[in-house]
């Protein structure tokens, strides 16, 4: 045996690391549709010219009626009902309304790539004469597979804290995007709204005009109500005017009882 030897090895590890990060934000719209059908028919042609006097007469004392443009108008829970002063005609208009809402996503991604160097040395013994199996050639392979070993590590650790440290970064941009994103998702939310509320709007439309023709007697109900009004003072106006005698007047359930006693 001799005096030891040494022997250094230096290794090196290149390490390329990507990374991903994502900021995503949903943006809702709503809006409220409605759906009409109209129908009109005569009404006012068909009465007497007193009756229709008096009928246009109670209209107008008619508190729940409003004079607008030459119409008389009346909202109802399920649409409206107005009367045409010049052609008589009432027009029943039957309004269905629905709600419909829509949802964007919009998703911004930022990458980047680490790469890293790093080198580390391993030094181990040998022996001229190989004693005790430690030749120059085993410390050789020795010293390089713990240096690789090293450097490999010490490139893994550093890639580990640059890309945590490009990560956060990327996440602070990103999270500086949130009001920008949020005002995207809602814009395009409301651009997807569009043709789905022109749907619906649409199919209301058609639901309107087929409940319109079994809704006519609700439509109906308040002018028929106005035109008993108008017969009624139409009948007190013409009994007063001719003399009639215990007039009496009585309404029960809807239905109107007029009695007088007058010569024939």
């Amino acid at each position: 045996m001799c005096n030891p030897r040494r022997v250094r090895v230096r290794a090196s590890s290149r390490l390329t690391r990507m990374w991903q990060e994502e900021l995503s934000r949903t943006g809702r719209a709503s809006a409220e549709v409605a759906g009409e059908a109209s129908v009109r028919q005569e009404f006012g042609t068909l009465l007497g010219k007193a009756a229709r006097r008096a009928f246009e007469a109670a209209l107008g004392a008619d508190t729940r009626w409003v004079w607008r443009d030459g119409v008389y108008h009346l909202e109802l829970e399920t649409g409206a009902v107005a009367y045409h002063l010049d052609t008589g005609e009432i027009e029943m208009t039957l309004r269905l309304n629905d709600v419909v809402t829509a949802e964007a996503e919009v998703t911004r991604t930022l990458t980047g790539t680490v790469e890293v160097n790093a080198t580390a040395e391993r030094t181990e013994r040998y022996y001229d004469d190989s004693w005790a199996g430690l030749s120059k050639s085993v410390a050789e392979h020795t010293a390089r597979q713990e240096a690789q070993l090293r450097a490999d590590r010490k490139a893994a650790e550093q890639a580990a804290r640059e890309e945590e440290h490009e990560r956060l970064a990327g996440q602070r941009r990103l999270a500086g995007l949130t009001d920008e994103l949020d005002a995207e998702a809602r814009e395009r939310a409301e651009r997807d709204l569009a043709a789905p509320a022109e749907r619906r709007r649409a199919e209301l439309s058609r639901d309107a005009a087929e409940r319109l023709e079994a809704a006519r007697t609700e439509f109906l109900r308040p002018v028929h109500e106005v035109l008993a009004v108008a017969y009624r003072d139409a009948i007190l106006e013409y009994a007063r005017a001719n003399g009639a005698e215990a007039l009496r007047v009585d309404e029960a359930d809807g239905v109107l009882n007029i009695q007088f006693e007058m010569e024939a």
